[in-house]
């Protein structure tokens, strides 16, 4: 091997066609269409044994010999191709192709074709070779005695050319998706997309573990429990809970039970008696099951009564208004139904 001469474009050399090619192989450094819409293959219309060949460019690396560099042929329209009769009982796999014809190399014609070469008929055909200076479009399958093509038996074969020439130079040569992300790529419009099985975005309904929200303004749905507000948990399984009941301290000798003392304890401290009423459920709207928890602190003896329409029961010496057996002594009294409570504890 040795230089060409003369090299391009030299004012006072004499230029063979082959250099031509060679340098348009500087640019072009494979076979391909010169842009992806450049003789894409497509079922006629009406449907026939014929498709289309859209208009485009292709180059075409010569491969009759080594360094024949590379012809561009350009299509200006349309062209309908004629697919061969098919076989009656089995299906073939044909090949649409552009082939430069160069005689300078081989053969007597000099030109740029279309072809359709038909395959051979079999249970398990194979698309022909593609011929010398050649570029593969497409490949047909002509199923047994079919009449039509349809785009369902076109494959496309085309590739994009590829330049010597960088498109874009640069120092970025690839972009890596690093955690939380997915994509990315070495050539071409390159795209990052956050990976959702990893990373929460704003739009995509996920599910979070052990993540703790910070400032912000956070939406939550309606059945979410939060940790402020007050709900009821229905065949909720609680592990190891720890509650912490609320004390309402009393010092009077009379006390009226508010809704807020349900699962609290009321400690009650005094040297005198002490009357508590549990009120009248139109009055404080306590739940079926409540209960409210009650201690004896002081000397003074707690008397546990219902207002006027509450029914008080117990095991004391008056059922219907125990009393705490002694100081320290704790009851629980709870709704059994409305307005109904029943009281256990310490009591006499």
């Amino acid at each position: 091997m040795t230089l060409h001469l003369p090299p391009s474009w030299l004012q006072n050399g004499s230029h063979p066609a082959e250099n031509d090619r060679l340098t348009n192989q500087a640019l072009w450094a494979t076979t391909g269409v010169i842009n992806m819409s450049s003789m894409a293959v497509t079922a006629n219309s009406p449907v026939g044994m014929t498709v289309i060949v859209a208009d485009g460019w292709a180059a075409i690396v010569g491969t009759t010999q080594p360094d024949m560099g590379v012809y561009v042929a350009y299509n200006d329209a349309p062209v309908t191709l004629t697919i061969t009769t098919a076989n009656a009982t089995l299906p073939r796999k044909d090949l649409i192709c552009a082939t430069v014809n160069d005689s300078f190399y081989s053969g007597a014609l000099d030109n740029v074709v279309y072809q359709v070469i038909a395959g051979t008929p079999n249970a398990s055909p194979t698309i022909p070779a593609t011929p010398a200076n050649s570029i593969a479009l497409a490949e047909v399958l002509v199923g047994a005695a079919v009449l039509s093509i349809n785009s369902g038996n076109i494959t496309d074969l085309r590739v994009e050319v590829t330049s010597n020439v960088p498109s874009n130079p640069g120092d970025i040569t690839s972009v890596t998706a690093g955690t939380g992300l997915s994509g990315g790529g070495s050539a071409g419009a390159v795209t990052l997309s956050i990976n959702t099985a990893v990373t929460a975005d704003l739009t995509t309904a996920q599910v979070m573990t052990n993540k703790d929200l910070t400032s912000g303004t956070n939406t939550f749905p309606s059945t979410l429990a939060t940790l402020t507000g007050t709900e009821t948990l229905t065949n909720k399984t609680l592990t190891a809970p720890k509650i912490n009941v609320g004390i309402n301290a009393q010092t009077g000798t009379t006390y009226t039970t508010v809704l807020s003392d349900n699962g609290a304890l009321v400690t009650q401290t005094n040297a005198s008696a002490i009357a508590t009423t549990i009120a009248l459920n139109s009055s404080v709207n306590y739940p079926v099951g409540a209960q409210i928890n009650l201690a004896q602190l002081g000397a003074g003896q707690v008397t546990i009564q219902g207002a006027g329409g509450v029914t008080v029961i117990s095991t004391g010496a008056t059922a219907s208004a125990p009393k705490l057996r002694a100081q320290y002594s704790t009851a629980t009294a709870i709704q059994t139904s409305t307005n109904n409570w029943l009281v256990v504890g310490d009591i006499a």
